[in-house]
């Protein structure tokens, strides 16, 4: 599991959401360096929501939060070249994203089918 995340200058921790936090698949808290994953989804909700997160980081951290005036092509801009950083500086993050076959020890606490068996 990716423990690390460098975001332009600033290493990012990647930490689990406790379990009992059903309502967020994900955060990034800016003032704690720290992004947080749910346990509670599988693999490609979980990368899928690592990305999200990322770019969250992206946008605090390019400073883009704070523009008056956003413009599409500034955005798009911005987020394509700090995600090309991001991916250059983090090769295991983006295999995690990319790969369905990566380490990710959580799920669903639930197996709905199971329990519809029952």
């Amino acid at each position: 599991m990716i423990k690390k995340i460098k975001i332009g200058p600033i290493d990012y921790s990647v930490k689990m959401l406790p379990e009992d936090v059903a309502d967020q698949y994900g955060a990034c808290v800016f003032e704690h360096q720290t992004i947080y994953l749910s346990p509670n989804q599988m693999h490609q909700g979980a990368s899928d929501t690592l990305l999200h997160e990322i770019l969250h980081a992206i946008w605090h951290e390019a400073g883009i939060e704070h523009s008056e005036v956003l413009v599409e092509e500034t955005v798009v801009r911005t987020l394509s070249t700090w995600l090309r950083i991001v991916f250059r500086d983090n090769p295991a993050t983006v295999k995690f994203i990319l790969d369905s076959k990566s380490e990710w020890p959580y799920g669903p606490k639930t197996n709905p089918l199971k329990e519809a068996t029952q």
